[in-house]
């Protein structure tokens, strides 16, 4: 999950500091190759880029291929190559992801893939998540992977750092000028880390759910409106719509991305999803808190301490050993029907 907030961060942060001036392609095969003076999105199916870009190209397709020269690249994709040259930073998601011997990356490169191959020069610090890796390059920084099997073949690298449950060879050849062992990916907690890590989480979403209240608290007391006389059947209601939800969403953005001319609708739909997966057990703790206070105070509603009393009741029901996942599942599934309940017309 905290990798997921990451790539939401990064998929939401990057065009915001791109330049005003984007020059946006759609197409089912396109290859490009021309100068572009401002940042480039290009949508497709099978891409070809032979730009030369001052500022973002951003590269979101099935098979793409990219040959030319950018200050920065984001490329989301299945099949991904890289042979050109990033000034800057490069961020590349996808299922195969080749760094080819003609690619240069003067910054840092981060990747998020499946199987990953690193073949060309990276000039700062690399970061790797994924199943399969493969490094054949010269990373001047450090290289910090985490992943099942790595191989270092021929490589040059600074600081290798990678999870100690990997299964990793590395070539006699290979240049290492130092190696760090981190935690193993899938570790166990003690119980002392298992309470820290749900008092952090339990202060951060009370914390996330304030902000919101103070920034938008009509939207609680319309949430209040809407759920005043909630009984078991509205609850079932609201946790069928969405259960619902979880399966024509994903459906209705496999349906778009199938149509060239609809694949940026189809993208900014998983975004949004995304978001409203991430903030959805936030609706159904202040529900949880609205039906208590309903059932035992007489006073007037109060939306911030409905919040923190749901949250934090809701927070401990997810706490609780074997069933704790049971409960974030049902969160999830009504925190989506509540947010789909305030597109409902009262």
């Amino acid at each position: 999950m905290k990798k997921l907030k990451y790539l939401l961060l990064l998929l939401l942060v990057v065009p915001m500091i791109a330049k005003a001036d984007v020059n946006a392609v759609t197409g089912d095969s396109i290859e490009e190759g021309k100068e572009v003076d401002s940042s480039s999105a290009i949508f497709g199916n099978e891409i070809t880029s032979n730009n030369t870009t001052k500022g973002i190209e951003a590269l979101f397709g099935y098979d793409i291929n990219f040959n030319g020269t950018s200050d920065y690249a984001l490329v989301l994709g299945n099949n991904i190559n890289i042979n050109g040259t990033v000034n800057n930073d490069a961020f590349v998601f996808g299922g195969v992801v080749n760094i080819n011997d003609n690619a240069n990356i003067n910054r840092d490169l981060v990747i998020l893939g499946n199987e990953v191959k690193i073949n060309g020069n990276i000039n700062r610090d690399v970061r790797v998540y994924a199943i399969s890796v493969v490094i054949n390059g010269n990373i001047t920084g450090n290289l910090t992977i985490n992943a099942e099997n790595i191989d270092i073949n021929g490589a040059s690298v600074g600081t290798l750092s990678y999870n100690k449950d990997a299964v990793v060879d590395v070539d006699d050849n290979a240049k290492i000028n130092k190696t760090i062992l981190t935690d193993e990916i899938y570790t166990e907690q003690t119980t002392v880390d298992k309470i820290m890590n749900f008092i952090i989480n339990l202060v951060s979403i009370l914390v996330f759910f304030t902000v919101i209240c103070l920034i938008i608290p009509q939207l609680f007391k319309r949430i209040n409106k809407k759920n005043e006389n909630i009984d078991t059947l509205g609850f079932f209601s609201l946790f069928g719509f969405g259960a619902l939800s979880l399966v024509l969403i994903p459906a209705i953005f496999l349906l778009l991305f199938r149509f060239v001319f609809t694949i940026p609708l189809a993208l900014l739909l998983l975004v949004l999803f995304v978001i409203a997966i991430c903030v959805s057990t936030v609706f159904a703790g202040y529900l949880l808190g609205f039906v208590i206070w309903k059932k035992l105070m007489k006073k007037e509603d109060n939306p911030l301490i409905i919040g923190l009393i749901g949250l934090s009741i809701l927070s401990v029901l997810t706490f609780i050993p074997n069933v704790g996942i049971v409960f974030s599942f049902i969160a999830v599934i009504v925190g989506m029907g509540i947010i789909l309940q305030q597109f409902r017309k009262d």
